[in-house]
């Protein structure tokens, strides 16, 4: 079996890359807004229908994005309970290696 070695900084790096990720796709996602508030030029069948269907496939696409925005801190918030816990379970170990010397 190989051995490997997480270090606590690695794991806040994660951390802190996947709040960047979201944290670009917030912001895409609010200049995205006008997708979904689009106005047409004119007021004639063609055009109102080619508006409406441009509309709903723009909140549609924000809607989607929002979905993967609330994954994304999900996961976030998952993993900095998971590195709070390799902290803790780390400090325990130390201490106890540290209490047999």
């Amino acid at each position: 079996m190989g051995d490997f070695e997480v270090t606590i900084d690695t794991l806040h790096g994660v951390v802190g890359r996947h709040g960047k990720v979201r944290d670009d796709l917030s912001a895409a996602n609010q200049q995205s807004r006008l997708l979904a508030r689009i106005q047409p030029p004119m007021q004639d069948p063609a055009t109102t229908s080619f508006i409406t269907a441009a509309c709903q496939a723009g909140q549609a696409h924000l809607d989607s994005v929002s979905m993967i925005e609330q994954e994304l801190q999900t996961r976030i918030e998952e993993l900095k309970a998971s590195v709070d816990q390799y902290v803790k379970t780390e400090q325990g170990n130390h201490g106890r290696m540290a209490v047999k010397d």
